[in-house]
């Protein structure tokens, strides 16, 4: 009894000292290690990219973009314009499904059901863009949804 307490207290002390120097390794020391780095030098930085592209005739911008966070957001933009067209698309097809239905209770709930769906759908997707826009246009330094 007395033996299998003793087992269990330092089982459970060094699982915990496992535990912290864990966390101690992962999350502390590397904000010492950056603390002391030295300033990269920028002609190590560069490693010859921008020499290559300019032999190369490489374009300097995708889509209007030059940083990968711009480019990012004319992606994510695009697509939620497209989602949004889809979601348009069901709204006035389930409009075309409601004025057809000539008194037809399942066509006219399935219109309506539809309608629904597509109305809180293009409300997510509006909303989704919004978000989108304020972050990458605030928080990314100045790229946007449209590409601006």
């Amino acid at each position: 009894m007395i033996l299998s307490n003793i087992y269990m207290f330092w089982k459970k002390f060094f699982s915990n000292i496992a535990i912290f120097l864990a966390i101690f390794s992962v999350g502390v020391l590397p904000a010492f290690t950056v603390a002391v780095a030295a300033p990269p030098d920028p002609k190590a930085t560069n490693y010859g990219i921008n020499t290559v592209q300019k032999a190369a005739g490489l374009p300097t911008d995708v889509a209007g973009q030059t940083s990968i966070p711009g480019l990012i957001g004319v992606i994510v933009g695009l697509a939620l314009s497209l989602v949004a067209v889809v979601f348009f698309v069901l709204i006035l097809y389930s409009g075309a499904v409601w004025m057809t239905a000539m008194g037809n209770s399942e066509r006219v709930t399935k219109a309506k059901t539809t309608l629904e769906t597509a109305a809180i759908g293009l409300v997510i997707v509006l909303a989704a863009y919004a978000i989108a826009t304020f972050v990458f246009s605030t928080l990314a330094g100045g790229a946007s949804a449209e590409g601006g």
